[in-house]
């Protein structure tokens, strides 16, 4: 098993702390981490002063590099998107015909099975559909979304389980919390949006095990109450709730407005952020068409998939210009807010024993940056990537 160090880095541990230090790795896993210089005779590769980071965790990828997860081979886009600095990336899709998210679910198995150390890793599938809210689909079919009942869960189970780590169950729809209990049992991990659901309906599946806010401030309109006024959101559940461990936020700057991205971190601090894309197969393009997995055409512009009518049909930047924007939006220092596209992610599904941290024993997937955050190297499984990416779309001014 091949040994050596990468010294002379600002590390990035990936919980918030940093240090001047080296890493050593014993073949694909980090074997130390310690502050100054490294004094031994293991082979040394002088980071130069650059950051040290865990590689980059994407939790919600539909597409990306003109390919999409239905129509492409998974890997391909996993593949691209490593040269950035992602190392490990979740699959994600919406509300599609049911053969569609089998073939997906197909798809996804292929990849996790794939050992190469050429590609992000494929951590498994999250289901944002079937069982949204039918009015709140955004820029899914609602034809396409099924109540939460036993039966369908079942379904999903039977036929989607196997690569499934995260599906989405959005309070208000008939059977909400009884499915969420199901999940939990399963080991699933659910996730709310797409809900203009009551708090006493969001508090009830928090209740039976709803542990993630998905896609903060997106398609969850709220009710008005009786007397006009404005009810409670499941974001401001979130807000309120410690059983809410994670909460996505999509950083492009459209989906989410600057001024409510810092209030998420005034709210519940940077412990609880997961920066996800939601990305479109244009991401990593220029602006231009594409099609959906569906048929439907549309475009990217500004960073964002629009319709020929302007709204919003999910992301299009990566998330490298994720964290750029987190990072200018909010004025965090680089080296806090990369949890939320490292530790954060990984913890909330159950891998942070594994990825996510410059810690001992997990896995020598890394990233270096420089002064602007523009990722410099990359390493996955130990070894380093010799052809990576400088694509972005979103610049950071050297501190």
């Amino acid at each position: 098993m091949t040994r050596h160090v990468l010294d002379h880095a600002q590390l990035w541990i990936g919980d918030g702390t940093a240090l001047d230090g080296h890493v050593v790795v014993s073949g694909d896993t980090i074997e130390s981490v310690a502050p100054g210089r490294y004094r031994g005779d293991l082979p040394v590769t002088d980071m130069k002063g650059l950051a040290l980071s865990p590689g980059m965790i994407d939790l919600m990828v539909l597409g990306g590099f003109d390919r999409s997860i239905l129509r492409d081979d998974p890997l391909d886009i996993a593949r691209e998107y490593l040269r950035l600095g992602v190392t490990s990336c979740q699959f994600c899709s919406g509300t599609l015909p049911w053969a569609s998210m089998v073939k997906v679910a197909g798809n996804v198995t292929r990849g996790m099975q794939y050992t190469g150390d050429d590609a992000a890793a494929m951590l498994g599938y999250y289901l944002e559909g079937p069982f949204q809210h039918p009015d709140l689909t955004g820029a899914s079919l609602r034809e396409n979304a099924l109540p939460p009942t036993a039966e369908n869960v079942n379904r999903v189970l039977a036929e989607l389980g196997g690569p499934l780590t995260m599906i989405n169950v959005s309070p208000g729809t008939d059977g909400d919390a009884e499915a969420v209990a199901m999940l939990r049992r399963a080991g699933k991990v659910v996730s709310m949006a797409h809900s203009n659901a009551p708090a006493e309906r969001v508090l009830r599946c928090l209740d039976a095990g709803t542990s993630v806010l998905g896609h903060v401030f997106d398609n969850n309109s709220g009710l008005l109450g009786d007397s006009g006024v404005q009810q409670p959101t499941i974001e401001h559940v979130a807000f309120t709730d410690d059983r809410v461990k994670a909460i996505h936020l999509i950083c492009d700057g459209s989906h989410v407005h600057p001024v409510l991205v810092r209030m998420v971190l005034r709210c519940r601090g940077v412990e609880t952020v997961c920066l996800v894309t939601d990305c479109v197969p244009r991401a990593g393009r220029p602006d231009g068409p594409y099609t959906w997995d569906d048929g439907r055409p549309f475009y990217k512009k500004g960073g964002v998939g629009r319709t020929d009518k302007h709204h919003l049909t999910g992301s299009a930047l990566l998330l490298p210009d994720h964290l750029r924007n987190f990072v200018k939006f909010t004025g965090l220092a680089p080296h806090k807010a990369i949890r939320t596209v490292t530790l954060n992610p990984a913890a909330s599904i159950g891998l942070d024993h594994k990825i996510g941290l410059l810690a001992p024993g997990r896995a020598a997937d890394l990233a270096a940056w420089d002064p602007g955050l523009r990722v410099r190297r990359v390493w996955r499984r130990g070894k380093e990537v010799r052809d990576i990416s400088d694509y972005a779309e979103i610049s950071l001014d050297a501190a």
